[in-house]
């Protein structure tokens, strides 16, 4: 209700209120010096869309010309941000200097000294002008902060001919030189900007060039531009162009030690301080009396528009309580359908899961008989051999696989430094079983040494047992498994690689539907496990032959948790 009243108050405001100006671009109505109006406009643009570049310059530039700094420095602030997101240089440049020149107007000294030490490496050498024209702004906030070795440093960054022809540069670049008490070359850059100024700044160019004198002494010609400068005040002069005057007058005669004429200068001062604050007041009290008038101007105009506004809520209220309540409905409605759909979802992942999660701990408990009844058998044999001490051995470690087996079949995620004892453990009584038996390996990234690493049990297993039971057939000669576990780019890999008789031999020789079936189950537990600890998971199968080498290399991307060491 109270945008539809927004909306049409707006509407109303701009068949009551059309500009002249409205048909004037920004540009031509900032070089009017129509600021007030640019300020309006933006203003009121910006409550419903967002302003371009060019606009915020211009509403920047604006606030400024208004003295309204602190605003100016709030847009220069968003113009900065919107041209970095864009990476336009350009416009980005042009913020910098805004923002320097707000900084100094609100006499921010230290906090625009600070800013443009900042932003100066931004520039690129394309920018070399941009560039120079922030020197202005940076050497006078370094000459206001009485860092006049720095002030005279940065403006001879600015090298570019058309710049050094300005008034502007050869005033500031001799006020510098007046800071380090060069004189001379003072007065001659003065000199030069006498001679470029419009008649109206004449009088701030003979008072400091005669200041210049005073420090060096040659009162005669202190006295002539002085006298030349109180020659050429007029009515718009400013006070404090007045008030610096006298004040190099009161120099001037403190110098020579006329005290007399001294004392006389410091009336004037005195005088003219009183003439500022007036001046002060008047301008305070006639801001806020603009501000009441347009107070009591913008009360009227809502008042009429609150009448017309009234009119038109009144036949809109049905409407928009209808609305409001169809609204209402479509979202429960909505919310409703949603909630359905979302139980239903759910079910479904529920049931899925716990399907998936009985197959892998029935596909875990396959293992136990067989392999207890094997393990049994080989036992049987060492015994009946007179195999003491082989026997013993094959039994201490089969007890404790089978202990570990258990203690892991309960858990969900185990320590990877527990897997791995129980998969060696394994290898071990597999090895202890063949005549021939078979070399392995196990090289761990020295990186999991120092981190509390958890795995879901029983994934690397199986794919040993594979590469065991159908890769190394008839007790093969120079067998051999490597395993390798490494922590790479957040990934935990383990790399299972044999030379047996390859992945594409074994499919020959076993059954191809319980060999997919195992896989599909894996897959499907690694993608699960992989969507609860939010890590990448997968298995690769390939054969070697491939890589011109025999046997099978197993990728498998294991899921796993870092958990902190206990203290």
């Amino acid at each position: 209700m109270k945008q539809l009243k927004t909306i049409i108050l707006f509407f109303l405001c701009v068949v009551i209120y059309q500009p002249i100006k409205a048909q004037q671009t920004l540009e031509e109505l900032f070089n009017s010096r129509e600021y007030y109006v640019v300020i309006d406009t933006l203003s009121k643009k910006k409550e419903t869309q967002k302003l371009s570049l060019d606009e915020l310059f211009y509403l920047t530039k604006s606030y400024g010309r208004t003295r309204q700094y602190s605003n100016g420095l709030v847009f220069s602030n968003k113009m900065t941000k919107e041209a970095m997101r864009l990476k336009d240089t350009t416009n980005l440049v042009r913020a910098f200097n805004l923002m320097a020149e707000n900084l100094i107007d609100l006499n921010e000294i230290q906090k625009g000294i600070e800013y443009c030490e900042k932003v100066a490496p931004i520039f690129r050498e394309k920018d070399s002008i941009a560039y120079q024209s922030l020197c202005f702004k940076w050497g006078m906030l370094y000459y206001h902060n009485d860092d006049f070795k720095k002030a005279h440093k940065i403006y001879n960054n600015i090298t570019y001919p058309k710049y050094r022809k300005l008034s502007l540069f050869t005033n500031n670049y001799a006020l510098t030189l007046m800071g380090l008490e060069k004189w001379d070359e003072a007065i001659v850059y003065l000199k030069k900007t006498l001679k470029q100024s419009d008649d109206r700044n004449h009088n701030v160019h003979y008072s400091n060039i005669g200041l210049a004198y005073i420090r060096k002494g040659s009162w005669k010609n202190a006295k002539m531009y002085l006298d030349s400068a109180a020659m050429s005040l007029t009515e718009s002069s400013t006070l404090y162009n007045k008030k610096s005057l006298y004040e190099h007058y009161f120099d001037l005669y403190r110098s020579q030690n006329k005290l007399i004429e001294a004392s006389g200068y410091l009336d004037y001062i005195e005088d003219t301080n009183e003439e500022i604050f007036r001046q002060k007041i008047s301008e305070k009290i006639h801001a806020l009396e603009s501000s009441d008038k347009q107070l009591k101007v913008a009360n009227r105009r809502e008042t009429t528009l609150i009448k017309q506004v009234k009119v038109i809520d009144n036949r809109l209220e049905i409407a928009e309580k209808q609305k409001i309540w169809g609204a209402f409905l479509l979202l429960l409605l909505t919310v409703a359908l949603l909630s359905a759909l979302f139980v239903f979802k759910y079910r479904n992942i529920k049931t899925a899961h716990e399907h998936i999660q009985t197959e892998q701990r029935l596909l875990r408990s396959q293992m136990t008989p067989h392999f207890i009844f094997n393990s049994l058998s080989v036992l049987q044999g060492m015994i009946l051999n007179k195999e003491d001490k082989k026997a013993i051995i094959y039994l201490s470690k089969f007890s404790k696989l089978l202990r570990l087996i258990l203690e892991n079949s309960r858990e969900k995620l185990v320590p990877l430094k527990q897997e791995l004892k129980a998969l060696q453990n394994y290898i071990d009584l597999q090895n202890m079983r063949g005549q021939n038996g078979f070399n392995y390996s196990l090289i761990v990234d020295e990186k999991l040494n120092n981190i509390n690493v958890l795995v879901p049990p029983m994934l690397m297993q199986p794919f040993v047992e594979n590469a065991i039971e159908h890769g190394f057939k008839n007790n093969m000669e120079n067998a051999e498994i490597s395993l390798k576990i490494s922590l790479e780019d957040n990934k935990l890999v383990c790399l299972i690689k044999d030379n047996g008789l390859g992945i594409n031999a074994t499919k020959q020789n076993t059954n191809s539907k319980k060999k997919s079936l195992s896989t599909q189950i894996t897959a499907e537990r690694l993608k699960i496990i992989s969507k609860e600890l939010k890590v990448e998971t997968g298995v690769i199968i390939e054969d070697r032959s491939i890589y011109k080498e025999q046997g099978t290399l197993v990728t498998l991307t294991l899921p796993y948790k870092i958990e902190p060491e206990d203290a």
